[in-house]
Parts: C-alpha cells; sequence; structure tokens
C-alpha cells in the first residue's frame, strides 16, 4: 500500500502520463466549474476545456475503465439578456459530447447530495445536489462491485411485495427474492447522500485542515474507489487538491497517479506537496478512515 506518483501539472498533462503508464482503472475527479472559483490563478473552464477533459479520459483509460466526474455548474446570467439567473448546462454539455462524440458508455449518472447551511436563494431553490458521472470506456467488462457499497436496510424486503410495470404497461405483482432480500441488504442507489459535509463534518479532518476551498467528502472519493476499482488497481486524480482521492485510493489498497497546477493561498505551497505530507501523516499515525 502507499505506491503513488504526483506532480504538480497541468491535467492534460496528468492524463497523458496515465496513457504513458498504460492506462488507468479509474479516474475520479471534479474538475472546475466552468467559472465558479478561481483557485487563486485563472483556471475557468469553457466548454472547449470540457471537451479536452473527455478526450483526456478516454486516452488515460483502459478499456472498461470508469470515469466519474463530478461537475456542476454555477447559477449566472447565462443569456445576458437581464431576465434573471439560470443554471448553466456546462455538465450537460460535456457528457453529451463525451459520449456521442468521443464515444464513452453512460451507465448510469448518480447525484451527489451535499446538504449545505439552513436557508434558500432568491428566485430559486437552494442547491444540495450535484451530478456524478459515471462514463465507461468501452472494449471491456470493467470493474463494479456494488456489494462494496451495500448496508442492512431497516425493511424486511423478504416479505415485501410491490407493483412493476411491464413493457405494455400493465402492472404485475413482484416480490422481493435474492441474496439481498434474504440477508436484508440494501443496494446504494443513484442518490449517494453523504448529509451535511461542511466544514468540521466531511470524515477527514486532516484533509479538512488543509484548507481546500473546494474538497470532497472522504467518504464519497472511498466509495467510488471501492465500487469502481479492484485492489491493487491504478486510480488517478488529474484535479487532486488536497488528495482526498489519493488518500482514499491508498488506504483501500490501490495504486495512485494524480496532478494539480494550484497551489494554497494562505502559503504559497503547492497542493501536491501538501497532499503528499497528509498522505506521510496518516502513515506515521496508522491513521485509517
Amino acid at each position: 500500500m502507499g505506491e503513488y506518483t504526483i506532480k504538480q501539472r497541468d491535467y492534460l498533462d496528468t492524463l497523458k502520463a496515465c496513457e504513458d503508464a498504460g492506462g488507468v482503472d479509474l479516474v475520479a475527479t471534479s474538475p472546475p466549474y466552468a467559472d465558479a472559483r478561481t483557485y487563486g490563478m485563472d483556471c475557468s473552464f469553457t466548454d472547449a476545456d470540457y471537451q479536452r477533459l473527455a478526450h483526456g479520459l478516454w486516452s488515460a483509460l483502459r478499456p472498461g475503465g470508469h470515469a466519474l466526474i463530478n461537475l456542476d455548474a454555477p447559477v449566472r446570467d447565462w443569456t445576458g439578456d437581464g431576465r434573471g439567473t439560470e443554471r448553466g448546462l456546462h455538465p450537460w454539455r460535456f457528457m453529451l459530447y463525451a459520449h456521442d462524440v468521443v464515444g464513452f458508455r453512460l451507465p448510469d449518472w448518480l447525484v451527489f447530495g451535499r446538504q449545505g447551511l439552513p436557508g434558500a436563494y432568491a428566485g430559486r431553490f437552494r442547491n444540495d445536489k450535484e451530478p456524478l458521472f459515471w462514463l465507461q470506456k468501452p472494449g471491456a467488462d470493467g470493474f463494479f462491485d456494488r456489494w462494496a457499497l451495500a448496508g442492512q436496510s431497516a425493511t424486511d424486503y423478504s416479505q415485501t411485495t410491490a407493483h412493476q410495470r411491464n413493457n405494455d404497461g400493465s402492472l404485475r405483482l413482484r416480490s422481493a427474492s435474492g441474496r439481498a432480500a434474504d440477508e436484508g441488504i440494501k443496494h446504494r442507489g443513484t442518490l449517494w447522500d453523504y448529509g451535511m459535509v461542511a466544514h468540521g463534518q466531511t470524515g477527514a479532518p486532516d484533509i479538512e485542515e488543509a484548507g481546500h476551498p473546494a474538497r470532497w467528502p472522504y467518504k464519497l472519493a472511498r466509495d467510488i474507489v471501492v465500487c469502481f476499482s479492484a485492489p491493487g488497481a491504478l486510480v488517478c486524480d488529474p484535479f487532486l487538491g488536497a488528495g482526498t482521492t489519493m488518500i482514499a485510493a491508498l488506504e483501500e489498497g490501490r495504486r495512485f497517479i494524480g496532478g494539480d497546477l494550484g497551489a494554497r493561498q494562505t502559503d504559497g505551497r503547492a497542493w501536491v506537496d501538501v497532499a503528499a505530507d497528509l498522505w506521510t501523516a496518516r502513515q506515521r499515525q496508522g491513521r485509517l478512515f
């Protein structure tokens, strides 16, 4: 456990390094949300950047490999006509381009739930869900272990029946069956809800203290790693940040390759150095979450 390579470099250079290494099994990342944040540098993304990302992902992945992309868009007056704000469509154009032009499969798209502080915004609902696109490169089955995320159910499904609609619109009565029902297991659905993920509640206080302005919950990164990659697999995050995906991958016995151009605004330290220090400290403390 602990084999990794990270460098301060552009995301396309990181994905090219994956290709040069023979391809990776999983890319799990969250690229910039259009122009939502600056991170102390000019890192806004346009549709052309998202298209380059899609091609880079294709080259970086082995056949059957997965890319889990958490991508949302800020609310802006995108039309410029003064009629009010609306949410940008960058994530959906990225997904369609990756599927229709690049050639990715879209096994599903998931929803990352991350409840924020109470309150509301003028003229719209409070945003507490974000798209999590699941892309897969064709050519092999790839690794997928839904049992890794299964949990104990409060419902006794062995005694449950429900109506299910046939293709012609008629209804049939169906009973729960199989291992999940027999063992009282509830499989993960497409809503991956982690509750409150504000400061102090992401499940990884050491990563929080690193101070990255847009970090993932540790549990989200860990769930992606164990579901979509086998032990020993090679995982990549080309937008490394404070290293949440890297730490989750290494602690779950995967190998890792990553990169980030950015630096922490408080002291100018490169994020790749911050991430390496966090991993070293965890190893020293024997700290596994």
